[in-house]
């Protein structure tokens, strides 16, 4: 079983941030023994746009503890959090359900599900019949639950990997409007709550 966790963050300087983490931030953080990691900004979200999202995997939740303990005592991280007007908006805990293609792309949606609770099985089986549709428009997709996050703790979120919006929500409306994905919606009271769109940086 593995975990994610997502700082979300505003920033006055944007292009300084990003050329920070390609230099020697993700580097850096990843030490700790994170299994991976991205940065990302939402582009369309509601009141969330803009937002700058540094997210990392790891094997358990004492080892995303100790991580994110460790980089916020990192005094060079916190000084280019400083430089670059980095404010913290919120930090959320998610597990990872189940997983299918590879967390690689241009683009990322994320869709948040209320539903009712379901086994991993029967989950990963659900996952395996949209995502014979999704992946015409889609690198990778990961089923998780909110573990911790405010508002969102016990929400569901749908996240996929992409190079085109388009070609994405076409194999997203195919795979919601088809009779499997109806009644995956219908078993399990699947209700979307919210999408966001982001650009990977």
């Amino acid at each position: 079983m593995t975990y994610s966790t997502v700082l979300a963050a505003r920033t006055t300087d944007l292009e300084t941030f990003v050329t920070a983490w390609h230099d020697w931030g993700r580097d850096r953080v990843m030490e700790q023994g994170q299994l991976g990691s991205s940065l990302s900004q939402v582009m369309l979200g509601g009141e969330r746009s803009g937002e700058v999202n540094v997210s990392f995997q790891w094997d358990s939740i004492d080892q995303a503890m100790d991580g994110l303990a460790a980089a916020n005592s990192d005094t060079e991280i916190m000084s280019l959090y400083q430089s670059c007007g980095f404010t913290v908006q919120r930090r959320s805990l998610a597990r990872t359900i189940t997983e299918r293609g590879s967390r690689d792309g241009k683009y990322v949606s994320t869709v948040m599900f209320t539903a009712d609770p379901t086994d991993d099985e029967t989950a990963s089986a659900n996952i395996d019949t949209m995502w014979g549709m999704l992946s015409a428009g889609s690198n990778g997709c990961v089923w998780a639950q909110v573990v911790a996050g405010g508002q969102f703790t016990g929400m569901y979120a749908m996240i996929n990997w992409v190079d085109s919006l388009d070609a994405y929500m076409e194999a997203a409306n195919t795979a919601n409007s088809s009779e499997a994905g109806q009644k995956i919606q219908s078993d399990h009271n699947l209700q979307g709550t919210s999408r966001s769109f982001a650009r990977s940086l």
